[in-house]
């Protein structure tokens, strides 16, 4: 029998005859993963597609979309599948300074055309196309457009409305850019994941608080949930959302001291959000452990917090802090051969005890010195038997510590009485026998690291470094909420960071060029992976 690709085969007689023998389906990519009695198998990647780096929404501005995603009006069409793309930016271009650019969301069309005879041999060129509708600006409760800058040194004077906490804000210069201008004071957003309600309102979590936040299909905030005080991030008693990613007109406007002292670390905030199919449960996760922690130790970092809430459909819904728990996340060696912790990048809803997340390296792919990635996954955390630790004991502000050793020396050793979440090992995206299956636009091969016939790396197939976004869409008919095979497509996207050659920013105004990648761009890429889940599972489909 000779394989020709996934699930079609022929047997010798077929080329004498020309008939068909009965078809065994390819393996799978992997072996199936077993978590705590329930079944996930890779089975196999499905596609691949970018956006250009220098692609512009309509406002003129770069785009970006890799932050996180949502697909609405899935539907099968022949051959091919057709959505609706809602895709998030992070805080804008900010490479050298964050600036006063307006979080926003990115709308696209998109065709999924599977190509299931592709082969490392017979490689299937992009089969996931992205077609730009329009975008959406977000503001403040009265219409005040927000900001990507990073916040005030301090919480005290940041802006507040009726019903909602005193948020992170920024007072900026000019306009915010390094020009010219009246100035201001905006709430800050640095968006990391996003949940689309089927009114068209949105959920949206973040990294500076960190917050989660709720917007109306036009953009406008209705509602901001604030962190447990543990997580809140504290510089000299105070609670200071700074960041330390000083603005791009001001480069000596820095922090003292430069990390908070307790809380979420520096850009390891509200990483990872999703939501009930029903809407009504919503869950965030830090991207890794917060400061007393050991947040500050990229070998200590591995106990990240994970929330659950429930909320309410209303347009300024009741939320509910239900519970709390402990997330241990993955480790990997480096080339040095030391031990670092995977910090995750988004979650996805399987079950109320099951959910997908993205844990991952940095500092390796497409623009960076080393091409080779050595922990890139997609796993499945199970809280059924984790300890609920909601309560004052662990999300005080001043103690709070679920480790050993305190704010002075935090370990990455659980105090006694609390259990962790158990985290199981499922999806590879490394694997370069399923990634050479595709090329790239360039004709270079989907892969991660070297690749002899590219020996500057610069080819557009080599994987990006960041990726941050998870979506659900069913293979098959959905009956009673699911697909009735069990069968999904996974779709990720990759963040450039705005890395182009050709950039704009403030409404188009601004021309830029990022020259600290190793290569001229980065194009938003994205990987659609068929997997199997758990027989009877009815998880998020977004």
């Amino acid at each position: 029998m000779v394989q020709l690709g996934f699930g079609l085969c022929l047997t010798a007689v077929a080329y004498a005859s020309a008939a068909l023998a009965k078809c065994v389906p390819a393996p799978p990519a992997s072996p199936p993963v077993d978590c705590n009695g329930k079944t996930y198998t890779y089975n196999s990647l499905a596609g691949f597609g970018s956006i250009p780096s220098n692609a512009r929404d309509q406002f003129g501005d770069t785009i970006s979309t890799g932050s996180s995603l949502s697909i609405k009006n899935w539907k099968k069409e022949g051959k091919k599948y057709t959505g609706t793309m809602y895709g998030l930016p992070d805080r804008g271009w900010n490479t050298k300074g964050t600036q006063n650019t307006i979080p926003r969301v990115h709308i696209y069309d998109i065709t999924f055309t599977p190509s299931p005879a592709a082969s490392v041999a017979r490689p299937s060129g992009p089969n996931i196309k992205f077609a730009y509708k329009k975008t959406i600006l977000l503001t403040d409760p009265h219409g005040t457009p927000l900001t990507g800058l990073d916040p005030d040194f301090t919480a005290s004077g940041g802006l507040t409305f009726p019903g909602f906490p005193v948020m992170p804000t920024s007072t900026y210069p000019g306009d915010g850019f390094g020009g010219a201008g009246p100035g201001g004071k905006r709430i800050c957003l640095d968006a990391e994941a996003i949940f689309l309600s089927d009114d068209g309102s949105f959920w949206i979590s973040d990294e500076y608080g960190p917050f989660v936040y709720k917007f109306n299909k036009d953009g406008k905030m209705l509602a901001a949930i604030q962190p447990p005080d543990a997580l809140l991030p504290i510089r000299k008693g105070a609670v200071s959302y700074n960041s330390n990613t000083p603005p791009i007109y001001n480069a000596t406007q820095i922090p003292v001291p430069g990390d908070p002292d307790h809380g979420r670390q520096n850009n390891q905030g509200f990483e990872g959000l999703t939501v009930s199919p029903d809407g009504k449960t919503l869950f965030v996760m830090l991207q890794s452990a917060a400061r007393q922690e050991g947040g500050a130790s990229s070998t200590k970092r591995r106990n990240t917090r994970f929330l659950k809430y429930s909320i309410t459909k209303d347009s300024r819904p009741r939320i509910t802090y239900e519970a709390e728990w402990v997330v241990p996340l993955p480790t990997f060696k480096n080339p040095a051969g030391n031990t670092r912790v995977a910090a995750q990048s988004e979650i996805h809803y399987i079950s109320d005890t099951q959910f997908l997340v993205l844990p991952r390296d940095s500092s390796a792919g497409r623009g960076q010195a080393d091409p080779l990635s050595q922990y890139r996954h997609v796993d499945v955390v199970d809280v059924s038997a984790a300890t609920n630790i909601k309560g004052t004991k662990f999300d005080d502000i001043k103690n709070g510590n679920i480790t050993s050793g305190g704010i002075e020396n935090p370990s990455d050793t659980l105090v006694s009485g609390i259990t962790p979440a158990v985290l199981c090992p499922f999806l590879d995206y490394n694997l370069n026998e399923q990634l050479n299956k595709f090329t790239a636009s360039d004709g270079t091969a989907v892969r991660n690291g070297p690749l002899a016939s590219d020996p500057t790396n610069h080819g557009l197939g080599l994987l990006n470094e960041k990726w941050e976004a998870l979506a659900l869409v069913p293979v098959n008919d959905v009956v009673k909420g699911a697909d009735s095979k069990d069968e999904y497509y996974l779709f990720t996207l990759s963040d450039n960071d705005f890395i182009t050659n050709n950039g704009f920013i403030n409404f188009g105004k601004v021309p830029y060029t990022d020259d600290t990648a190793t290569v001229p761009f980065l194009e938003n890429q994205a990987l659609v992976f068929k997997i199997t889940l758990p027989k009877g599972s009815k998880p998020l489909i977004a």
